[in-house]
């Protein structure tokens, strides 16, 4: 699985998004985050998680296997923990925790699919890269990102995402355009 797969999708030509246009910043963050796969989805903090600090005197049996590595993007609503020790079996077919499987497939999600406007669901259901990078365009970008929001408040409850879920801008953006504007 390579880092910048769902960058490859949805980014085809070279110029200004329209999804920086969005008014809400943290809507705005998360799509930004997925895009780049700077997010904290299992494919990308397993592939962190399984290699050794540098400079450590980490031995072998410290160090991850490759099974363990896998196991560590693997979805942990989808996949069956005690599947871990089948790793190494040539048939062992994983569900890694990528954006195609966090936006289109995980049944976690379900309900907030079901939700979605019908050229929104079925962008993400053909998964077909003109689709899908139809989502950043004006039509559908801010379903999406309502979408997109939704989804990591879900899967990532802990984390800052206070701003609440309007059409308004959120407070650090207007504080940002009144100092611009040299107004207090």
């Amino acid at each position: 699985y390579s880092k910048l797969n769902f960058y490859a999708t949805v980014k085809k030509d070279l110029g200004f998004e329209d999804y920086l246009t969005i008014k809400q910043f943290n809507k705005r963050k998360y799509l930004a985050k997925l895009r780049a796969s700077n997010h904290n989805l299992n494919c990308e903090t397993g592939r962190y998680l399984s290699k050794p600090k540098i400079g450590s005197q980490n031995t072998i049996s410290e160090s991850l296997t490759s099974e363990t590595a896998i196991w560590r993007k693997c979805c942990k609503i989808c996949s069956d923990p005690t599947a871990e020790g089948l790793s190494y079996l040539p048939f062992f077919d994983p569900i890694i925790e990528d954006e195609q499987h966090f936006l289109v497939t995980c049944p976690r999600y379900h309900p907030q699919r079901l939700a979605l406007e019908d050229e929104v669901k079925s962008a993400l259901i053909s998964w077909e890269p003109s689709r899908v990078t139809g989502l950043f365009q004006k039509d559908l970008m801010l379903l999406f990102a309502k979408y997109v929001y939704r989804l990591m408040n879900i899967r990532f409850p802990k984390q800052d995402l206070s701003t609440a879920d309007t059409d308004e801008p959120d407070e650090k953006t207007t504080k940002k355009k009144k100092k611009k504007r040299g107004k207090d």
